[in-house]
């Protein structure tokens, strides 16, 4: 057994994995078992972090797609209410029902720039991030030369930080 009571994450997690106990587990760390349990929700924590911040990232590589595919629509409905526009002008057509048209299809591009508006803000949040980031990263690298370096390196040795951190 080559531990000492010290729980190392990436093993625990490969315990984990392979499913053993919460005991076993014990037993190889030489550690209580309520020590495992506490270091297991440490882990879970972890992990979702580490979730949020990857998800997070996919939300930026996409974002420019649905904005794209949100002006498609956009521009969809847009034609057919111009269409209900020089139809509901002519003579001898049932006016409501193109006005019921033409009021549903101005009632779709109200929540289409609803929801342009939710992903310009969550995009907005995710800027603001990077950019505190990035700030704090520049204060401890002027603070001490080559802290940011090192910073960035126990992070991901620890599997705090992966893609959504661009490392120049």
């Amino acid at each position: 057994m080559p531990y000492k009571g010290k729980i190392i994450d990436v093993e625990l997690d490969r315990y984990l994995r392979q499913g053993k106990t919460t005991n076993e587990i014990a037993k190889i760390f030489r550690c209580s078992p309520g020590a495992v349990s506490q270091r297991k929700k440490l882990l879970k924590n972890k992990i979702v972090r580490t979730m949020a911040l990857e998800k997070t990232n996919e939300v930026v590589e996409n974002h420019l797609d649905m904005l794209a595919q949100l002006q498609k629509i956009n521009s969809a409905i847009n034609e057919e209410l111009d269409r209900a526009k020089k139809e509901i002008e002519k003579p001898n057509v049932d006016k409501k029902s193109i006005q019921a048209i033409m009021i549903m299809l101005s009632g779709e591009i109200r929540q289409q720039l609803s929801l342009q508006l939710s992903i310009a803000q969550v995009w907005h949040d995710i800027k603001i991030y990077a950019e505190f980031q990035e700030a704090v990263l520049n204060i401890l690298d002027e603070m001490e030369p080559g802290t940011r370096d090192e910073v960035i390196r126990k992070l991901k040795q620890r599997n705090v930080i992966r893609r959504s951190v661009r490392v120049n």
